[in-house]
């Protein structure tokens, strides 16, 4: 028996990953989905036997028998989307950034709630085991005091004068690799930290100003971001530095995550996703891999394989999904904090990629202000 029917709009690579995420849930039943590609929705209809096509998502939204609505269209299509699903009471999960503007997304946020809809924004990485296990060892003093954070999301897809598409490179914004990258990153710091970043010192690189479309010869003005590094302080006082980059040859996907304490370093790399790194100074260096018979007890329940299964980016997207229909079905949403990024959360993000642009315009440090 199905408790949730869901609606995909946008089924592009991530749209694709969510659908696969879903159909590993046993009781969530994908409905429909809408694209405005028909090519590419009657090819992602027949791959996963979807019963409703949509052309037009304003459609699918009103359809009654739909309960959760996931927006993975681009950036600058998010705003519009979640604004109607709300608004028709359907539950709402958002690819990231959850807007383009800071001041918009907490009128998401406060729409939301207004509306009594569960919410989430898709920062998957909260939801790896390995990410759970980090944090409860933080958390629970292993490290000592935090000393420093530091770490980088990089990726090669724009390395090259010729690497442009209308895909690759939406310009709609004046950011691209902080809010694409750099939003993973901080919120997953804010995550296993369990605090915020509240100032930040960034630059904001464009190393490629005009591109050359490789299909019609075009040049193309370019204004967002290929790099932006950031130096930045926590609540507690802890710094840190972070670089967001998709100009790193060699770079397919690589996120790392790294707090070094005054008794140990613990470090996650995401190409390395079912383990955890532990340095020392005394004991030396070693690799915790994920085991449900080791882990503490908030990173049991994300471990889904057994020990020698490498768990990685498809889990966590999946741990993450199933965290916020089991907040539908309990009602929990409505009474608790949840463990995946909600609309709240994805005000804090965009408060970060704004205030990056204000440092790096204005060339000094800006606090984040909520």
């Amino acid at each position: 028996m199905y408790l949730l029917n869901i609606g995909v709009i946008g089924v592009g690579f991530i749209g694709a990953m969510h659908i696969d995420a879903i159909r590993r849930i046993p009781w969530a039943n994908i409905m429909a989905i809408s694209e405005s590609n028909q090519n590419l929705s009657q090819e992602v209809k027949d791959k996963f036997c979807i019963e409703l096509v949509y052309t037009d998502w304003h459609e699918m939204i009103t359809n009654p028998q739909i309960n959760v609505i996931h927006n993975c269209t681009p950036n600058h299509l998010h705003d519009e989307i979640n604004r109607a699903a709300i608004e028709a009471g359907k539950h709402i999960y958002s690819e990231k950034p959850l807007s383009l503007k800071a001041d918009t997304a907490k009128e998401l946020w406060k729409l939301a709630i207004k509306h009594k809809v569960a919410h989430a924004v898709n920062h998957q990485y909260r939801l790896n085991a390995a990410v759970q296990e980090m944090k409860d060892r933080i958390q629970n003093g292993e490290c000592g005091r935090p000393l420093f954070v530091r770490g980088y999301y990089l990726q090669e897809s724009h390395s090259r004068k010729t690497d442009y598409s209308k895909r690759l490179i939406p310009e709609t914004s004046l950011t691209r690799a902080i809010s694409d990258l750099g939003s993973h990153w901080a919120d997953t710091v804010k995550y296993v930290m369990n605090q915020p970043i509240v100032s930040v010192m960034a630059d904001m690189q464009t190393h490629h100003p005009v591109r050359i479309d490789p299909v019609t010869g075009d040049e193309i003005a370019i204004h967002s971001d290929d790099t932006t590094s950031v130096l930045f302080q926590m609540a507690d006082g802890t710094p840190g530095m972070m670089m967001a980059s998709k100009a790193a040859c060699g770079h397919k996907n690589d996120l790392l995550v790294t707090v070094d304490g005054e008794e140990c370093e613990l470090s996650w790399h995401q190409q390395q996703p079912d383990r955890l790194c532990i340095n020392r100074r005394e004991q030396g260096n070693c690799e915790v891999f994920m085991n449900s018979k080791l882990a503490t007890a908030s990173a049991g329940p994300y471990i889904t394989l057994p020990p020698g299964h490498v768990m990685g980016w498809s889990e966590a997207l999946r741990n993450n999904i199933l965290a916020f229909y089991t907040s539908i079905w309990s009602g929990s949403y409505l009474i608790s904090e949840q463990i995946y990024a909600t609309f709240e959360d994805g005000w804090y993000t965009n408060l970060f990629i704004d205030a990056c642009i204000k440092s790096s315009q204005d060339k000094r440090w800006v606090n984040i202000i909520n």
